[in-house]
């Protein structure tokens, strides 16, 4: 093969896949087009105020946590 058909073949092939990838790239981005006019959008959510709870006392529960850290620091020797 000569350079003239090389360079000739090497377009067409340049074309083509340019071209395809184009009409491949439109046709998503129509879809998307269509798709996003067909679904609603999304209503926010109404939140509802959290409920607050009584203070109560945590000593116990700090008390807790803190012997089982202890033990496992102890155990694993940490």
């Amino acid at each position: 093969m000569n350079i003239d058909a090389l360079l000739t073949q090497s377009l067409q092939l340049l074309g083509l896949g340019m071209g395809s990838v184009f009409i491949i790239l439109g046709l998503l981005i129509g879809i998307i087009s269509i798709v996003s006019k067909l679904v609603p959008e999304e209503q926010p959510i109404a939140t509802v105020a959290p409920i607050e709870s009584p203070p109560t006392d945590n000593n116990a529960h700090i008390a807790a946590i803190q012997a089982a850290i202890h033990k496992y620091r102890k155990s694993h020797k940490i």
